[in-house]
């Protein structure tokens, strides 16, 4: 089932790219939230939020560009995702870089939640990944 959800995450994202949000892929009750220290937190629940969150995004950024870097298998109802986000604020004209990471989960073959961390890193702890192996020098 997981490579099924991997391909299921990677189709919800393409759409983003090109300003489709994929309800017919999302779960009617799907909840969308970031991390508290991000502009747009949520909870955003059911198609209408995920409306609703896609017009806070657009709202406060431009020129937006939405890159799904890598997608990792986290179980058979998990996967999490690496993303880059780059635009411009709005309000300030401020230019956003960011990479960071997401646990999307999956019920009846649909995406059910997707959570978003301020780094990969802290995702895949959330997901329960092991940490990467220190390098040494």
């Amino acid at each position: 089932m997981s490579a099924e959800n991997v391909e299921l995450v990677r189709r919800w994202f393409a759409g983003f790219e090109r300003a489709d949000l994929g309800l017919d892929l999302c779960h009617p009750g799907i909840e969308l939230r970031n991390w508290s220290e991000f502009p747009i937190t949520g909870p955003y629940v059911g198609h209408q939020g995920v409306k609703r969150w896609w017009e806070d995004i657009c709202d406060a950024f431009e020129n937006l560009d939405w890159t799904l870097l890598e997608v990792i298998e986290a179980d058979d109802d998990r996967v999490v995702t690496v993303q880059r986000f780059t635009g411009r604020f709005r309000l300030t004209g401020i230019e956003v870089d960011f990479t960071w990471g997401a646990v999307i989960a999956i019920s009846d073959a649909m995406i059910a939640s997707a959570t978003g961390y301020p780094s990969p890193g802290r995702a895949k702890k959330a997901a329960g990944l092991p940490p990467p192996e220190a390098t040494s020098t």
